[in-house]
Formats: structure tokens, C-alpha cells, sequence
């Protein structure tokens, strides 16, 4: 007898296997929905975060202004024991913590100084400030001849003048033979990093005189003797070349008074200083001083996983303003360069 019940079996079954790949579709779908869902969620979250952390370190750049104000309002000088000199301070906020640290931009040699400095008439001497930087790189560790080729260099590469002063100076053609090509600004250094960019300076050099360097904009060099680290003390050395040696320049940080000298003429005074000759210390006397105008702070800024690092250099207009001249966002504080670029 036929069966008349097959075909609305097999219909069933298809009708089965239809709403199970159905309900595997919507299955689907839902968990690309909740995927995505929750990659919004977590999308927001981070701007959320790295918005709190960005205003939060314009909050420690406010904070800056503030330290700096007040730690030396009542002072002829800029020195260590102020508010602001205090390092790795750390402050609590809601979901994280703000680090930061003030140093002086004052403490190092600025490389801009060397910006429309003119060569010796008649005479093959270098200028006494160029002397100066290539005797700071040799302190460093570096080799003599180094040293010259990097000091010239620099002179050139901050130099408006494109005529080429320097013995072992480098001129555009230089820097057209490189590979990536470039070519020199011929003004002031927005940052002490831009070294790494002149002729002859190599991972090795730049690492030993980091710490000696800075790009400040002005062609003004006046070295605050109140704020040099014992690491900077050949920048001393330089400067009273050859008749200060390092160690005795280490032991002239380290015996500083609490409070700093209070003219400069007291930091000639020191028995290390007084017995040079009066000739290198009228040279060096013009590139000294007990206070500073230019500041730098550091802050990293954690919000949950959220984090913000600000670089900003400070400049004291006057004892109540204190104003930002630049801004730099970005990089990890303890990142350490692989230095595989030559």
C-alpha cells in the first residue's frame, strides 16, 4: 500500500534543518553583536581614559607654572632647594597617579648659542664658545678628533651664514650625500634630539652627551652654577679649560651651598676657581649665572591602562608669569633606543 505520509516527513526534516541553520545564523549574529559591542565598550573607554590623562597633565603643566612661581618669587636666584628642584614627585589621582619632574634648561650648554656665532678675525683660533663644546665632548669619553668634526658641525649646522667657517665643519653638500639626502636648518634647534641629525654625530657620541645638551630658543649661554648635577660637572671643566679638572669640578657641585651661590662672583671666589687665571675666568665669567629662565617638565600620567607623557619647556618671563613656549606629547619615559640608526 502506498504511504502517502513520506513526502510531509521529508518536508518536516527540511523545515528542521532550515530553522536550525537559521537559529546558527542569528547565533552568529549575536555573538558578532556582542563582540562588537563590547569592542565600542572598551573603544570609549580607552578615549575616555586618554582624555582624563591629557587634561590631567595639563593640570601638572599648571602645577609647574605654579612651583616655579613660587619657588622663586622671593629669591635673586634658582637653585636646588626650591619647591620646584623636587624630583620624581608622584601624586595620587582618581584611577591612576601623575609623575613628574622640573629641571632647569639653564644646567646645560645651549646648542643654539653657537647661532650667528662669527669666526675669529685673523686668526685660525676657533671662537672661544665652539672651544668650549668640542672640550665638553672630549669630557664626555668621546675621541678628540670626534669631537672637533662634531663641535664644527654643530656651529655649521645652526649657522645662517651657509659659508662654511669651520675646518672640519659640514656644508649642504655634506648632507646631500647622505642617505636618506637633507639638509641643515641653519637655525635654532627646536630640540636637543635634532643633534643626532648633524654630521658626524653617532648613536654612541649622542648617548655620552645627552645629558650635557639642550636647545633652548635663544643664543644666549648662561650656565646656572645653583643647578648643575655632578654628571655635569664637564661643563665646568670646558669653561675653565685646561686649568679646572673633573674631579675637582665634581667636588665644586658637591660642596655647593644649600642654597646656591648668590652672585656669581661667590662662585669665582671658591678656592678651585680662585687660582685660575684671571684671563679664562673673564672668558667663561660671561657665560655663568645664579638664575635661570627656562625650565623643562616631564610628566607621565597613568589612567587605568590609559597613559599620557608631556614635554614642556617653561619660560619665566617674569617673577609672576611663567609662560609655555613648546609642547611635546608621546614616547615612554624609561623607552631605551636600540640605537640601530647610524
Amino acid at each position: 500500500m502506498k504511504n502517502n505520509y513520506a513526502p510531509l516527513k521529508r518536508q518536516r526534516g527540511v523545515a528542521l534543518i532550515v530553522v536550525l541553520l537559521l537559529l546558527a545564523l542569528m547565533t552568529l549574529l549575536a555573538v558578532q553583536m556582542t563582540e562588537r559591542l563590547h569592542l565600542n565598550f572598551y573603544r570609549v573607554e580607552n578615549q575616555i581614559q586618554n582624555q582624563q590623562a591629557y587634561w590631567f597633565a595639563q593640570g601638572m603643566e599648571e602645577l609647574a607654572k605654579v612651583a616655579i612661581k613660587q619657588g622663586i618669587e622671593d629669591s635673586d636666584t634658582v637653585n636646588l632647594s626650591q619647591a620646584w628642584a623636587t624630583r620624581g614627585q608622584r601624586y595620587p589621582l582618581d584611577g591612576g597617579e601623575a609623575v613628574g619632574d622640573i629641571i632647569d634648561r639653564q644646567a646645560c650648554f645651549n646648542l643654539n648659542a653657537l647661532s650667528g656665532v662669527q669666526p675669529t678675525t685673523g686668526s685660525s683660533t676657533k671662537p672661544y664658545i665652539v672651544t668650549v663644546l668640542q672640550t665638553l665632548i672630549e669630557e664626555t669619553g668621546v675621541e678628540s678628533y670626534d669631537a672637533e668634526v662634531v663641535a664644527d658641525s654643530v656651529w655649521e649646522y645652526v649657522d645662517p651664514d651657509e659659508k662654511v667657517n669651520a675646518v672640519f665643519g659640514a656644508g649642504d653638500s655634506t648632507y646631500e650625500g647622505f642617505r636618506p639626502p637633507y639638509l641643515p636648518p641653519r637655525d635654532w634647534m627646536a630640540d636637543a634630539s635634532e643633534l643626532r641629525a648633524v654630521n658626524g654625530v653617532t648613536a654612541a657620541i649622542f648617548d655620552k652627551v645627552r645629558h650635557q645638551v639642550c636647545a633652548i630658543p635663544t643664543t644666549t649661554l648662561a650656565i646656572n652654577v645653583n643647578t648643575l648635577f655632578e654628571r655635569q660637572a664637564p661643563i665646568l671643566v670646558a669653561l675653565f679649560s685646561p686649568r679646572l679638572s673633573l674631579s675637582d669640578a665634581q667636588k665644586l657641585i658637591a660642596d655647593r651651598p644649600y642654597d646656591g651661590w648668590d652672585n656669581v662672583e661667590d662662585f669665582l671666589g671658591e678656592s678651585r676657581i680662585a687660582s685660575i687665571d684671571a684671563s679664562i675666568k673673564d672668558q667663561a665669567k660671561e657665560f655663568l649665572a645664579v638664575s635661570s629662565d627656562y625650565f623643562q617638565m616631564d610628566t607621565e600620567v597613568l589612567v587605568d591602562r590609559s597613559r599620557v607623557r608631556l614635554v614642556a619647556l617653561l619660560k619665566r618671563d617674569s617673577e609672576d608669569s611663567v609662560t609655555v613656549v613648546r609642547r611635546r606629547y608621546g614616547g615612554i619615559s624609561e623607552r631605551i633606543s636600540d640605537n640601530q640608526a647610524r
